[in-house]
């Protein structure tokens, strides 16, 4: 049976170093300042606001962490889905592929963290240390909240699985991982519902934007994945 250089077969582990969480300082460097950008944007943007509305800036906080969450998750999931395409069909360095792909996720944990621990703290948010780990039991928008605790706990999961790669057989990994697919529909579900910000403009382009290139890649992962088998069967 043919198969598509640079693309790992189903089923067969992918050919890159096991070193995980090893990163190089320029992966560091692209991912953190891309970080400080998205930061500075979403401070400038709340210090605006902020001024026309009488909000505590723990609110303020939680809402930009949120935002911050979300797009480091996304990044994350694309790199991750880039990863299994074999760097996009060889295109691009695999080992970077997965260096970002880590590196993302380490950033989503901690944007997550922070955004969670922030709105625990501001008690007009009605979010309770319980409700923050435990899935339906916050008093106030029940299943928005459920939903954003499921995507944190399904996350954590994700980031301890590829901490501990070097212990996990490669199937087992795999499958686990598939959860990712629902901890991104989790937490885009969660902003929609919960989110303040999700009918102006800018969100709702975020999450489109968000939703349909992720969704894009995901079908070019699969369409190479296919590829090969279609070219034997000619």
């Amino acid at each position: 049976m043919a198969h598509l250089r640079g693309v790992p077969e189903l089923g067969r582990e992918p050919a890159f170093e096991d070193e995980p969480w090893s990163l190089p300082t320029p992966v560091h460097a692209l991912v953190f300042a891309s970080l400080g950008v998205l930061s500075t944007m979403a401070a400038l943007q709340l210090w605006s606001a902020m001024e026309m509305a009488d909000q505590p800036l723990l609110w303020w906080s939680g809402r930009a962490l949120g935002f911050l969450a979300y797009v480091a998750l996304w990044m994350s999931m694309l790199f991750g889905s880039l990863v299994s395409s074999g760097g996009a069909a060889g295109l691009v360095s695999r080992k970077w592929v997965m260096d970002f792909h880590q590196e993302w996720t380490l950033a989503a944990v901690i944007a997550t963290v922070l955004h969670v621990v922030v709105l625990v703290t501001h008690e007009e948010s009605h979010v309770t240390p319980w409700a923050a780990i435990i899935p339906f039991a916050s008093q106030t928008l029940t299943i928005p909240v459920a939903l954003g605790t499921i995507g944190g706990l399904g996350l954590a999961v994700l980031a301890i699985s590829s901490w501990l790669r070097a212990r996990v057989p490669y199937t087992a990994w795999r499958a686990l991982h598939t959860i990712s697919f629902g901890v991104m529909s989790l937490a885009l579900l969660h902003a929609i519902l919960v989110g303040t910000d999700s009918e102006t403009p800018a969100a709702t382009w975020l999450y489109i934007g968000t939703a349909t290139a992720l969704t894009g890649v995901m079908v070019f992962r699969v369409a190479l994945a296919l590829l090969p088998t279609r070219r034997g069967a000619l």
